[in-house]
């Protein structure tokens, strides 16, 4: 075991040794790390070289990245996916894996639509049925174009390593015919079909909304609220008691409901059968006071007794529960409220009226004819379209549905087979309840932007006849041939965008394509976890009935991403970041004038313009720091991703800013205090040597253990808690005094460990930081021969416990007592005052912990910043009586504190506080025997 060389009281600082020795080294490295110039540059390298196309080797993992919607720019709940999966490509490539991860765009339809509507409309003033659909479409062709290069840009600079030339468009010829040779062979397996049934229905948009476009807001009492296309607010959170009476009897049924305006479309009265208060009138009719007609009163265990009064009408125009309860007991189905919103002829008087302007009308005529007998604040969910802000009507609508029972069964026992795994477990359940209870997907969208249904409808003797066919051509000659007539017309309407997205781990790997399948399935499937079954369930349902196998063998969900007050990131809250804001800065003024930007492009409404300008003012008064890319990354994968919610904080980036610069400056000090030459492994290593390297070796581990199990903030925790404490606060420090000496040995010693550490943890950080190792790692591989000489850090091995083989634990136990010591010296240095002298005594009773802390003096004194300092053995240590110590972690610790004008010796105590207490008289001082 080599010795470290004891503290030399009038030694030359190891600052001033480098500065005089090797400043030449460092002559052309900045002082600090600038992140645009070093993005830039690498962004470029990358482009140039093509090094994120995977290479012809077996081993291969494939990824999607979740196709970005063209509405606008990326934010950060993006960035956070592209920081998952950016981490797990540079991870796997490192490790000699062949790594294809594909990038996209998904067209959105109903959300571009609508972005590309109110854009028109801020900037030109016109609507989308005033242009008509040619021009709208071109006008959205110019959106998708215009959107589409700058979330490209937004990719790049996030560091992604996508592989841009597998590049995909959901609504490209190539995805078009995916999305009818799928229409095509579900229609011939029969599990594909047409039904006249209710649909979520967005009045404002005129489109069937699938369900992750419906917001559910829950209200406890009377709220108003503004409805698109009303001057005035519409309260919701009411319920009404109307008086029904029997036919024939002096009886009343008072019924209970939230919805008036479609009391026209009433069929029945429902109560529950084993309702004592109602039981008596089912099978009875009653009098319809709007319709005047009798209507029966039924029974059916759906009611919910403590709903209202108990009994409750039934409208299975407009209530999916009512249409079932309907159905069962076959009654009339009628509407009153048409696709525009407007009441309908079956409405009679109130036929042309908005819905809610009718729902105050009808309110009126039931207190005039006096059956309105109550109205009171009730707690409900109203549901709302996120798209336009509408309130979501049911109506009746012919569209297509794929038959999912079947489908659901297979992906349900992929779970439990194990065959698929569901990152973290406790989605199972989730996943269970949802798949066992599914309902037959609605794929029918009534919009202009879309891929166009591929079926056909064909009119012979006054009866519609649909043909699913790959194109017109193919459906005129089926027509002709099944008909006699080649009369065919393409259905309007078009798909719902998730039926493309559902395709895309085959079509962006080529299918219908047999050939281009190599890269299929998806070896990882990582989303956020809001929409596992909007897309995830549907992907592995349709893909699997596609092409009979699994589309991914996992599935790794992340949590919702919010702001430090843990409240969802969203426009009408204010909060939205973009990554860039945080990567390059921004000031709060740039923040306002961006918003004024959203403003003025339809972007933003008034609403949400003036909500972001007061939290950006309340959280950024100073505006945003620049940060860039790394500290950004770092950040994102410091949370675990697994938890429902993910709360980021600006503060955080700052703080990783700051720990980027601190490898930047260690790497500064690597390189004054080495030189050209190569330094192999030491045949002895010191004490403090062999511990970091056996830390080393311990986070490498961590970090290789935890990408195996997704846990990026584990990763996190270890590199930062080995470089920033371990390698820098405590081993660097260390080596000063060292590497002041003239022992050959020790100097060999610490320039080798110093080199295999910082050279080791670059490659570890790699796919967390890619452009600070790049940068580091470049410069330094000009000056140190221990490092690899390659175009880029990507090129080099991920680093493994093996390659270091230096694990010591007893070592690394023995340390982490020292450095509990070390920790109390600081924390009592910093407590005294600056005009003494301070010298510490460490007594140790264990003969084998006396030679350990020994030899390991240099380490003590350098890293609690205490420059005199004695380690000495119980039996050679003699002290006055009345001393006083405070007892460490295996040995006691005795303060001598010199005072610099009259060179009195203090004694130092301790008290119930902890607080160093001084007693200005002179003492003995001790010394070895």
């Amino acid at each position: 075991m080599i010795k470290l060389y004891h503290f030399r009281q009038n030694s030359i600082s190891c600052r001033n040794f480098c500065s005089r020795l090797n400043v030449e080294r460092i002559a052309d490295f900045p002082q600090k790390y600038e992140t645009k110039n070093a993005e830039t540059f690498w962004n470029n390298v990358w482009k140039q070289n093509n090094f994120f196309n995977p290479l012809n080797n077996k081993s291969l993992m494939t990824m999607i990245l979740p196709p970005p919607n063209v509405t606008g720019a990326l934010h950060l709940g993006h960035a956070l996916t592209i920081t998952i999966q950016d981490v797990l490509a540079r991870w796997n490539r490192m490790k000699g894996v062949s790594v294809l991860w594909v990038p996209g765009l998904d067209h959105a339809g109903i959300a571009t639509q609508v972005m590309v509507e109110k854009h028109l409309k801020a900037k030109n003033g016109v609507t989308r049925l005033e242009l008509g659909k040619e021009n709208f479409l071109k006008c959205v062709e110019d959106w998708k174009n215009e959107k589409g290069h700058i979330i490209e840009n937004q990719l790049r600079n996030l560091g992604s390593t996508l592989d841009w030339s597998k590049q995909y468009f959901t609504m490209s010829k190539d995805q078009n015919n995916a999305v009818s040779e799928a229409f095509v062979i579900l229609n011939e397996r029969n599990l594909l079909y047409r039904n006249n049934s209710l649909v979520n229905w967005s009045p404002a948009l005129r489109s069937t909304i699938s369900e992750i476009e419906v917001d559910y807001l829950p209200l406890t009492k009377k709220t108003e609220l503004q409805v698109p296309g009303y001057d005035r607010k519409i309260s919701f959170g009411e319920i009404i008691d109307i008086v029904f009476k029997v036919k024939d009897s002096k009886d009343e049924i008072v019924v209970s409901t939230t919805r008036v305006e479609t009391l026209l479309g009433d069929v029945a009265i429902a109560v529950h059968p084993e309702d004592s208060r109602h039981s008596q009138f089912i099978g009875q009719q009653v009098w319809h006071p709007l319709r005047e007609v009798f209507i029966p009163v039924i029974a059916d265990s759906f009611v919910k007794q403590d709903f209202g009064t108990g009994a409750v009408k039934i409208t299975p125009g407009h209530s999916i529960q009512d249409l079932e309860i309907a159905r069962r007991h076959n009654l009339e189905e009628i509407e009153v409220i048409g696709e525009d919103g407007i009441m309908n002829k079956n409405a009679k008087q109130y036929e042309g009226y908005p819905r809610f302007v009718a729902r105050y009308k009808i309110l009126n005529e039931l207190k005039n004819k006096g059956i309105l007998k109550n109205i009171k604040d009730h707690a409900m969910l109203v549901p709302i379209c996120s798209r336009s802000g509408d309130i979501i009507e049911y109506i009746m609508k012919e569209q297509w549905y794929i038959k999912t029972k079947q489908m659901a069964e297979k992906v349900v026992d992929s779970v439990k087979n194990k065959e698929l795994k569901l990152d973290p477990e406790r989605h199972e359940k989730l996943w269970y309840d949802k798949l066992n209870n599914i309902r037959d997907w609605c794929v029918s969208r009534q919009l202009w932007w879309g891929h166009q249904v591929p079926a056909y409808s064909c009119e012979i003797n006054s009866e519609i006849h649909w043909i699913v066919a790959k194109s017109i051509e193919e459906a005129r000659q089926i027509s002709k041939t099944k008909f006699g007539s080649a009369d065919v017309r393409q259905d309007n309407d078009v798909l719902d965008t998730w039926f493309s997205a559902a395709l895309l781990p085959l079509s962006a790997m080529g299918w219908p394509d047999k050939k281009h399948l190599q890269f299929y399935p998806l070896s990882l499937m990582e989303t956020g976890q809001d929409i596992l079954f909007y897309w995830v369930a549907k992907m592995a349902m349709l893909c699997t009935e596609l092409s009979g196998v699994l589309p991914f063998k996992e599935i790794l969900l992340h949590g919702i991403l919010c702001d430090s007050h843990k409240r969802k990131m969203s426009k009408s809250l204010g909060n939205v970041i973009l990554p860039e804001f945080i990567i390059n800065g921004i000031s709060l003024s740039g923040l306002k004038e961006k918003a004024k930007e959203n403003l003025e492009s339809g972007l933003l409404d008034e609403a949400e313009f003036k909500k972001t300008i007061s939290v950006n003012a309340k959280s950024f008064p100073q505006g945003i720091p620049e940060c860039g890319t790394d500290s950004l990354r770092f950040t994102l994968c410091s949370h675990n991703i697994k938890e429902d919610r993910i709360n980021f904080a600006i503060e955080e980036c700052k703080t990783f800013k700051h720990f980027c610069n601190k490898i930047w400056q260690a790497s500064k000090y690597v390189l004054m205090v080495t030189d050209d030459v190569y330094v192999k492994l030491p045949e002895n290593l010191s004490t403090v040597d062999r511990w970091i390297l056996s830390r080393l070796e311990l986070m490498v581990e961590i970090v290789n253990d935890s990408l195996e199990q997704r846990n990026f903030h584990r990763a996190v925790s270890a590199m930062r808690q080995f470089f920033h404490y371990e390698f820098c606060d405590f081993f660097l420090e260390a080596t000063k005094i060292g590497l002041e000496s003239s022992e050959e040995d020790i100097i060999k010693s610490h320039r080798y460990c110093l080199i295999t550490c910082l050279e080791t943890f670059l490659r570890t950080v790699a796919p967390f930081m890619p452009y600070l190792s790049e940068e580091l790692y470049s410069r330094l591989a000009k000056k140190l021969p221990a490092f690899s000489s390659v175009p880029s850090i990507m090129k080099t091995q991920f680093p493994t416990t093996k390659e270091i083989n230096r694990r010591d634990c007893e070592l690394e136990e023995q340390f982490d007592q020292v450095i509990k010591n070390i920790l109390v010296l600081r924390d009592n240095l910093s407590r005294l005052k600056k005009n003494f002298v301070i010298e510490a005594h460490l007594v140790l009773e264990n003969k084998h912990e006396y030679e350990f802390y020994h030899s390991i003096q240099n380490f003590i004194i350098t890293s609690s910043k205490i420059d005199k300092i004695e380690i000495f053995y119980t039996d050679d240590y003699t002290v006055n009586d009345d001393s006083t110590y405070i007892q460490g972690a295996q040995c006691k610790m005795y303060y001598l504190l010199t005072d610099k004008n009259t060179g009195m010796i203090t004694k130092t105590t301790v008290n119930n506080n902890d607080e160093l207490q001084k007693e200005e008289k002179p003492i003995k001082k001790r010394t070895k025997i």
